[in-house]
C-alpha cells in the first residue's frame, strides 16, 4: 500500500496522495491542485460542483476537495514572495483553472510515480528551481515601481528564524504600525498576527515529526493540543495528523 508524501519549506508545502476526507472548509495558505490521473472535483460554499485538471484556490475561500486518485497539493503562504506573484497573477479569483504556463508546468513534471522516493525527490528539486524562478521573474516584470509591502515579504523571508516585530517591520517600510498593518493586509490577505503563525508552525513541523501533538503545542506557546490543531488546520487546511502519520 502506498504511503502519502509530504515536503515543506519554509513558505510553502507540497502533498501527493489522496485526501478525500475533507470537509467543507478554508484555509489561509493559497492552493493549488493537480491531478496526476482523474479530474479533481472541487465543490464551493454554494454546492457548486466543477471538475478540473489543475485548479488555483484562493486564501480564506471555502471549498470541498474530492479525487479518486492520487492528486497534487501546493500550499503557499501568501506573504511570501511567491505567494505575492500568484495575487497578482489571479487577483480576487476565488477558484478558477490554473492559468496554462503553471498547468503546462506542473502536467509535464508529473511524468512519473511519485510515491517512489527518488522520483519525488526529483519532483521537489524541479518545484524548487520552478519557483525561484517564477519569484525572480515577478521581481522583474511586476515590481518595476516601489512597492513597501513587497519588499517587506522579502524582509520576512530573510529573517525567517526570528520573530520580527511590528514596530520593526513597519520602521523598516517607512510606515506607520497602523498604515503597514492596513497595507499587508490589503496586499497579502494575511493580518500580520496569521504571518507570524505560519512562522511558528512551519518552526514546529520538524519538533512535531518526533514528538505528540500535546508535546509539541506546549513546546511552541499554544495553549494546547486543539489550539495547535485548530490553528494548523486554518493555516493549512490539513491536521497535524498528517505529519505524525509519516513517522
Amino acid at each position: 500500500m502506498f504511503r502519502n508524501k509530504l515536503y515543506i519549506e519554509n513558505n510553502w508545502g507540497l502533498f501527493f496522495g489522496q485526501l478525500n476526507d475533507n470537509k467543507l472548509h478554508r484555509h489561509y495558505a493559497l492552493q493549488i491542485s493537480v491531478a496526476s490521473e482523474s479530474s479533481l472535483l472541487i465543490t464551493d460554499v454554494t454546492g457548486t460542483e466543477n471538475n478540473y485538471m489543475s485548479c488555483w484556490i484562493n486564501s480564506n475561500v471555502f471549498h470541498r476537495f474530492y479525487c479518486e486518485k492520487p492528486a497534487l497539493i501546493l500550499l503557499i503562504n501568501p506573504a511570501s514572495t511567491i505567494g505575492h506573484h500568484l495575487l497578482n497573477d489571479y487577483g480576487t479569483k476565488e477558484i478558477t483553472h490554473l492559468k496554462n504556463d503553471l498547468n503546462d508546468a506542473f502536467h509535464r513534471a508529473l511524468n512519473g510515480n511519485l510515491f517512489s522516493p527518488d522520483v519525488f525527490t526529483g519532483f521537489v528539486q524541479w518545484l524548487k528551481d520552478y519557483l525561484q524562478e517564477y519569484q525572480c521573474d515577478c521581481e522583474s516584470t511586476i515590481h518595476v515601481t516601489d512597492d513597501r509591502i513587497y519588499k517587506a515579504v522579502q524582509y520576512l523571508e530573510h529573517n525567517f528564524d526570528r520573530v520580527v516585530s511590528l514596530k520593526e517591520i513597519a520602521h523598516f517600510c517607512h510606515l506607520s504600525e497602523t498604515r503597514f498593518l492596513h497595507l499587508f493586509k490589503e496586499k497579502t490577505r494575511l493580518n500580520f498576527r496569521r504571518y507570524q503563525l505560519w512562522n511558528r508552525l512551519i518552526k514546529s513541523l520538524p519538533y512535531l515529526k518526533e514528538h505528540s501533538i500535546t508535546k509539541t503545542a506546549h513546546h511552541f506557546g499554544f495553549t494546547d493540543s486543539s489550539h495547535y490543531t485548530r490553528t494548523f488546520t486554518e493555516t493549512f487546511g490539513l491536521s497535524p495528523k498528517i505529519l505524525t502519520s509519516l513517522k
